[in-house]
């Protein structure tokens, strides 16, 4: 089990800095590797974003504008990413809500090392069947978009499956004039509004092909800036669509 766990990262989502702490001591003392704990959902998207964990403990009740379910859902649906809940609620109804995330473990806080160590051992064995099913090997972000996140200078952003914003990078906060904290779980296409420069008429970003390589204007901008917009369709580890990575390629680039 040892070398299983030496190619896990870990990574907590927690607003309990106490609590962060105790979890993070623990899983270093079962030979776990541990990234430096968040304490919101946006910042914990971020990370994963940068650096896919193989696992994340996940609090229910978190600081900022997502839930823990949320973002256990957006982690797993969109980054196959497999979430441990870690929460002090053990309401039914707290429960049921949770189960549509699809977590691959359910802990109630105080945390025993045994039983964490286990589910954490038994969440990765579940984790790697399904990764191995015909749907699990494509789903979540493929190798290159997950480099492009980070490393491209495009303007990228991530939608989920109601087309909400819930990821982008620097360069679509200049494209936009806005920044990423103002767009987060904005509605993508009353943001993302483009028309075609030689008709004017709008245009739907979900209508287009992948391949589609005509220029668009961005309406909504104080200045008029012209880009080449792709947009993919991100599927599960089940197969079904749980959201979309769009590129928008400003011309001349």
């Amino acid at each position: 089990m040892n070398e299983q766990k030496k190619d896990y990262h870990v990574l907590i989502v927690e607003d309990d800095p106490i609590i962060a702490r105790v979890l993070e001591t623990i899983l270093k003392e079962s030979n776990f590797l541990v990234d430096e704990p968040v304490n919101t959902g946006e910042k914990a998207i971020g990370r994963v974003a940068a650096q896919k964990p193989g696992v994340v403990l996940m609090d229910i009740d978190l600081l900022g504008h997502l839930s823990g379910i949320e973002t256990a859902r957006i982690l797993f649906h969109l980054f196959n990413v497999p979430v441990i809940f870690v929460t002090g609620h053990d309401e039914q109804e707290v429960l049921s809500h949770a189960k549509e995330a699809d977590p691959f473990g359910f802990l109630l806080k105080p945390i025993n090392r045994n039983i964490l160590n286990t589910t954490i051992q038994i969440g990765i064995n579940l984790h790697e069947k399904i990764c191995n099913t015909t749907e699990g090997k494509t789903g979540g972000l493929t190798s290159s978009q997950r480099e492009e996140l980070i490393g491209s200078l495009k303007p990228v952003l991530l939608l989920d499956e109601d087309n909400r914003i819930i990821w982008l990078n620097d360069a679509a906060e200049y494209l936009f004039e806005r920044s990423g904290s103002d767009l987060l779980l904005e509605d993508g296409p009353s943001v993302i509004q483009m028309h075609d420069p030689a008709s004017g008429e709008c245009v739907d970003i979900f209508s287009l092909d992948p391949v589609f390589e005509r220029p668009l204007i961005i309406k909504g901008v104080q200045h008029e800036k012209q880009i080449i917009p792709r947009i993919f369709m991100i599927n599960d580890s089940f197969g079904d669509i749980s959201g979309y990575y769009l590129e928008l390629t400003p011309t001349g680039e």
